[in-house]
């Protein structure tokens, strides 16, 4: 996400996360800014950035037109309500001849997802209704999806592939995430009784078993990723 960025450009990260993107684009020599629009996330990211994380999400961000050279979104234009004015704010912020970075996950299935499957048959979970956006809101969660967000904002799409690693995660920094309400599977938590809650994680502490490496799960992964190039006229 950080590749060959303009040696001192500005850099605007959306939906910073712990910080960790913004902090290795300092390290690279970028003007990095963090944005994140959970204030208990934003808190986190600043006393690790050390410095002032702005509170705010798409599709309204606190910025002038023009503002930066690379704008990043990882892993945010699957969360909001509507990606389509989302990626037009990004291309709004970003200046001229500078580029728009992001990344999705895809509809394919993922092996993370597959073991959360077995934990919720395991345990005897019920299935909540999933929360969906309207069918004109919505955008086709692929590769090709993704870029077609960036190409009906006026940003031609530059670089477009996915991207594979190895995903290393503990059990309770997973879990962590269930619990806290992200995604689908944060869903399905939040839909259980207490007494499956408790089974649920019973359930991911068994089945997690034959994929812990030095005390860590380890996961196939893969993402979608696009780099879109604002025009310069």
């Amino acid at each position: 996400m950080v590749a060959g960025l303009p040696p001192g450009g500005r850099l605007l990260d959306v939906g910073c996360g712990t910080g960790a993107l913004v902090q290795a684009a300092r390290d690279g020599g970028a003007d990095a800014i963090a944005v994140e629009m959970d204030p208990d996330m934003a808190a986190l990211a600043a006393s690790s950035l050390g410095t002032d994380v702005t509170v705010a999400g798409l599709p309204d961000l606190p910025f002038a037109d023009d503002g930066f050279d690379t704008v990043v979104a990882s892993f945010v234009l699957n969360h909001v309500e509507d990606p389509r004015a989302g990626a037009r704010e990004l291309v709004r912020v970003a200046a001229p001849g500078g580029s728009v970075r992001a990344t999705i996950w895809t509809s394919a299935p993922t092996a993370h997802g597959a073991l959360f499957r077995q934990v919720m048959e395991a345990s005897r979970a019920v299935e909540p209704v999933f929360p969906r956006l309207p069918e004109h809101l919505d955008f086709e969660r692929s590769l090709d999806g993704l870029g077609q967000l960036f190409v009906a904002a006026g940003a031609p799409v530059v670089e477009a592939r996915m991207v594979d690693w190895t995903w290393r995660v503990s059990p309770d920094d997973w879990w962590a995430g269930v619990t806290g309400g992200v995604g689908n599977s944060g869903v399905v938590w939040a839909a259980q009784t207490p007494e499956v809650q408790v089974r649920m994680r019973e359930e991911l502490d068994r089945l997690a078993g034959p994929l812990l490496e030095d005390g860590a799960m380890v996961f196939p992964a893969s993402a979608a990723y696009v780099e879109a190039r604002v025009p310069r006229s």
